[in-house]
């Protein structure tokens, strides 16, 4: 059975529809981490309405990858299944190249399911946008378009936001997922709060999408979409092809040492493929003919950022998830899945709080002290991995003097060996956000208010809402199926 079917109808969009209206929860921002956040909080029962600015879930982005830890989130949801069919990678290796284009090192993806439980799901950014945004709205949640939030009423009571027209929709807790770069940062506290440091990482990312006709008539590059994820490694400085839309569109991703001058922060500020053309001569012929189909790409400075030091108001009732908070290195390859981590563990510390308005300031605080330490390590990893990456290949100068001894030397002794190259965030994959709140939400709370008791009543309702069996060890969806006689196919 592929993963498109794992778990999926277990439960069925409509369950538990009622709403529970003594929460209301109001959601900013339509990324995956406020449509994740609307969908798990939906799922309690809580009344939700998200707040867009744009006319729309936008259409614009390239690939985006979730882990095993996400996608377990996914399949529990009811929504994995779509998210695979419509995704891109079935190839089921990440095969790792070096400039030239010779094959260092193969990594097996297609057996995630039995590794971590759910597999990698791997695609277009706005493909599996929509399907959230779906899935949200059957759920009864209200999304708001063309709604730009342009102040908040941090009250310790009732938090509000107001909106461009002058409308102010109440609230009981207040969700901040607008992305990098946070305006709500600055509209909550512009000069009392200090945010995070912002410190230039010296490198720089390309990155764009196009569909596939052009490359499916150049025999020199039509391969690249087998489904199949790869990456080239230069001297600092690596390159990666994502598959789209089954085969029918390409991603690439090109991160290199960069002084500044001429990436900038702005999502949308694109530049012409012919500036980074020239800065790949030299590489995998593969490679550059690909890159010579997309017309342009957007350039983005790398920031090390730390996540921010205050993830919730003064107030107590407003509370930031995702790239608002802790925005990831490209390299984390966590980026989408720690937004929807994050969504799921808050919507769970609400219900489990009792999934009332005198809860939300215990919840949030207990929510950001179970989040901050995983936030940091999936951080670290990201650094880790970049560095790996472009220190694998020695500078040109130095290789050169590597080959010269070489040809000197009368023996024919194995150079050092090298660190495997499989992404270093596949540890993150075992992690199961949801069990880990339920198992230890009463720990965390009470070392916030030592008064806390977490009611049984409180914790089944959460679980049985989430779709997870209580006192059960995480079981792979793999196992599940095994135990119903069926077999499990690898991805592709």
């Amino acid at each position: 059975m592929p993963p498109e079917s794992l778990g999926d109808g277990d439960t069925f969009a409509f369950d538990d529809l009622a709403r529970n209206e003594n929460l209301r929860v109001v959601i900013v921002g339509t990324g995956f981490a406020g449509l994740a956040a609307a969908i798990a909080c939906a799922r309690q029962g809580f009344s939700v309405t998200v707040c867009e600015r744009s006319a729309g879930i936008s259409p614009h982005g390239d690939s985006i990858l979730f882990g095993a830890n996400a996608s377990r989130i996914f399949y529990r949801w009811g929504i994995g299944g779509d998210l695979y069919r419509r995704g891109g990678s079935r190839g089921g290796r990440w095969i790792f190249q070096d400039e030239k284009g010779k094959i260092v090192e193969q990594v097996q993806i297609g057996n995630m399911i039995d590794q971590h439980g759910a597999p990698i799901l791997q695609g277009r950014r706005s493909t599996f946008l929509g399907s959230l945004g779906t899935e949200a709205r059957l759920l009864g949640v209200t999304i708001r378009l063309a709604s730009e939030v342009v102040k908040y009423w941090d009250s310790n009571e009732e938090p509000a936001v107001v909106l461009r027209g002058g409308e102010t929709l109440r609230a009981d807790v207040v969700i901040v997922a607008d992305g990098v770069h946070s305006p709500a940062r600055w509209l909550l506290t512009p000069h009392a709060r200090k945010a995070a440091e912002k410190i230039p990482s010296g490198y720089s990312v390309h990155r764009s999408a196009i569909s596939a006709e052009k490359l499916k008539a150049d025999s020199r590059c039509s391969h690249l979409l087998d489904g199949t994820i790869r990456t080239w490694l230069g001297p600092d400085a690596h390159a990666c092809t994502y598959p789209l839309d089954n085969g029918n569109g390409l991603a690439f991703t090109y991160t290199h040492r960069d002084d500044g001058s001429l990436a900038s922060l702005d999502w949308r500020d694109k530049k012409p493929i012919a500036g980074m053309l020239k800065e790949l001569q030299g590489w995998d012929p593969v490679l550059l003919a690909a890159l010579s189909h997309f017309p342009s790409s957007l350039h983005w400075t790398i920031v090390d950022e730390k996540p921010e030091e205050e993830w919730i108001s003064a107030g107590g009732r407003i509370c930031f998830v995702g790239d608002s908070v802790h925005p990831m290195m490209p390299t984390a390859f966590q980026g989408g899945s720690q937004a929807i981590e994050d969504a799921a563990a808050i919507a769970l510390c609400l219900a489990l709080t009792g999934g009332r308005p005198d809860g939300v300031p215990l919840a949030l605080e207990t929510y950001e002290a179970l989040r901050r330490p995983r936030i940091k390590e999936a951080q670290a990893l990201g650094k880790l991995q970049q560095d790996l990456w472009h220190q694998y290949l020695p500078p040109p100068a130095a290789r050169r003097r590597r080959l010269s001894r070489s040809s000197d030397s009368s023996t024919n002794a194995p150079g050092p060996s090298r660190p495997s190259l499989c992404p270093l965030t596949f540890a993150l994959y075992d992690y199961d956000v949801e069990n880990y709140v339920l198992e230890h939400f009463e720990t965390f709370a009470r070392a916030i208010d030592p008064d806390f008791v977490l009611k049984t009543s409180w914790r089944e309702d959460a679980a049985r809402k989430a779709n997870i069996a209580l006192d059960v060890r995480r079981a792979s969806w793999a196992d599940s199926i095994e135990r119903e006689g069926m077999k499990v196919d690898e991805v592709g």
